[in-house]
């Protein structure tokens, strides 16, 4: 190998490795944390399988906004309805 070859060898590998390290990092914002997710998923289920009460609608809507967002599939109206106004006991 001359020394043309090597160099460019040489400079090639330090590109990549600048470039590798500068790209890694900035995807910590684009890839989802995943376990934040579920346990937002979780919560909000959570809060939904529970009885409805006067005082909690605020959080029942907010839960009911978290599962649509995290499951990508929106709930018909008289779906939604029918979650924030759960009966005790019921499904």
């Amino acid at each position: 190998m001359d020394w043309k070859s090597a160099m460019m060898a040489a400079v090639a590998a330090g590109l990549g490795a600048l470039i590798g390290g500068l790209a890694v990092p900035s995807l910590g914002g684009v890839v989802p944390d995943h376990q934040a997710d579920s346990k937002l998923l979780e919560m909000s289920v959570g809060i939904l399988r529970e009885p409805a009460r006067t005082d909690d609608d605020p959080m029942r809507s907010w839960a009911i906004k978290v599962v649509e967002k995290k499951s990508g599939v929106a709930f018909t109206d008289p779906q939604r309805a029918a979650l924030l106004k759960r009966a005790s006991g019921g499904r």
